[in-house]
């Protein structure tokens, strides 16, 4: 509980980031090449916060 909370305040002003398939929208882990529910391999990047 500390430990989370600290991190969000530590890392507060460092823009989060969301990689997702451009197809159907899954969230996917950063370096994924493919999809792992369609199969496609354009993954998207988006920098939030």
């Amino acid at each position: 509980m500390i430990h989370g909370w600290l991190h969000d305040r530590l890392l507060a002003d460092r823009p989060k980031r969301v990689h997702e398939c451009r197809r159907c929208g899954e969230a996917v882990d950063a370096g994924c090449e493919r999809c792992p529910t369609c199969g496609h391999g354009g993954i998207a990047t988006y920098e939030v916060g």
